[in-house]
């Protein structure tokens, strides 16, 4: 499935993830006036920075979340026949993409809107982690058919490998215990400020890593049908 559009929609994918990652690099702010780090910021306070600036982050992650649903593009016009697309393929690049508008909705409600939050967070937690057990599966049939043909597609088994690390990570994260006492403060000179690293954020930054390295995966997948 190594086609035009195929380069196309997958330069664009790395584009936004490139625009996401250094656009909150660049644009972030510092909170409680300590060195930012990524280990204790949200995502959403990213967008909390001008107005122009905060525009790029968004623009970025909306193009981002746009980006998972276009393997369906490719998906569709190498298949001259519905019945001929891979149900699996379908389930996968819906997933995926919405966990990337859970991501989105993690930036609008942010955690003084406490209860929205951790929900749309562990909805997107999930939706990454079915993801991730999706691809491997997807990756698991596809090498053993491949095998029953006589021939060896290692892109699949080493998509295997990759999607079962994935899996595994988003799994420690959602079962870190320090998850359950998230809020927790630091006391410095009287007053409370976020420890170095702060669970609930980092965890949200963790699972969006997992996100895009999974839209990668996918892709590669596409390489074999």
């Amino acid at each position: 499935m190594f086609s035009v559009t195929w380069i196309v929609l997958f330069s664009i994918l790395v584009v936004s993830i490139l625009g996401v990652i250094f656009t909150a690099v660049i644009f972030t702010k510092p909170v409680d006036e300590q060195k930012v780090s990524f280990m204790r910021i949200f995502p959403f306070e990213v967008v909390r920075t001008t107005e122009k600036e905060g525009k790029y982050y968004s623009l970025f992650t909306y193009l981002f979340a746009g980006m998972c649903f276009s393997p369906l593009i490719s998906i569709i016009g190498e298949e001259s026949k519905l019945r001929d697309l891979n149900p699996l393929t379908i389930l996968i690049v819906c997933i995926l993409g919405l966990a990337a508008l859970c991501f989105i909705f993690l930036n609008i409600f942010d955690v003084t809107h406490t209860k929205p939050h951790l929900t749309l967070f562990t909805v997107f937690a999930f939706l990454v982690l079915l993801s991730s057990a999706l691809l491997f599966t997807r990756a698991l049939v596809g090498y053993n058919t491949c095998l029953d043909h006589g021939e060896k597609e290692y892109i699949l088994l080493v998509s295997e490998v990759l999607s079962g690390l994935s899996f595994a990570f988003v799994l420690c994260i959602v079962l870190n215990p320090k998850l359950k006492t998230w809020p927790k403060l630091d006391q410095v000179d009287g007053e409370y400020v976020r420890p170095k690293r702060f669970p609930l954020a980092y965890s949200e930054w963790g699972v969006l890593l997992v996100l895009f390295f999974n839209e990668i995966l996918l892709f590669i997948e596409l390489l074999v049908k």
